[in-house]
């Protein structure tokens, strides 16, 4: 949760050890003298730019279940769009054939096939893993649909299913 932190561009400065400790509590520090200006961490913008950039993609994001990748779970896969990271591919974790990645999910690097983010459970994840290695040109071209104009369709029908 975010708190603003109301103060006077002389208050923040007359006290720099207190402006930092709210700073890094993740506080905004708003300057009232300064038309409203705030103070905030450059890594907590950065964040939220990324937070902003992932929710984006939920509207590009397509959803395939096992009779299309073989894999247990239901898999999303998404062009870049305006993220920093690299390609990736999220794996529904419960409820297992979800299809809104807001749900509990896992998020596996496509380059290595590493966990980034959530739990999964190694059979699964082996699973995931033999999927993107079937399709990690595929996948990369479709992460860089707008350089490479793989759309939707074609990202279907050449998706390789894990036997």
């Amino acid at each position: 949760m975010t708190i603003t932190i109301r103060s006077s561009s002389q208050q923040a400065l007359k006290d720099r050890a207190l402006l930092q400790r709210e700073l890094d509590a993740g506080h905004v520090v708003e300057l009232a003298d300064l038309n409203g200006a705030v103070l905030v961490r450059p890594e907590d913008v950065i964040a939220l730019a990324d937070q902003i950039a992932e929710e984006e993609l939920l509207e590009e994001m397509v959803t395939y279940r096992k009779n299309v990748t073989g894999v247990d779970n239901t898999i999303f896969i998404s062009p870049r769009g305006k993220t920093r990271h690299a390609a990736r591919v999220k794996v529904a974790i419960d409820p297992p054939d979800a299809v809104d990645p807001r749900g509990n999910v896992a998020v596996i690097a496509v380059a290595d096939g590493r966990v980034v983010h959530g739990d999964i459970e190694p059979r699964l994840l082996r699973q995931v893993q033999q999927f993107i290695e079937l399709n990690r040109d595929l996948l990369i071209d479709y992460w860089n649909a707008y350089d490479t104009k793989v759309d939707t369709e074609d990202l279907r029908q050449r998706l390789k299913k894990i036997p």
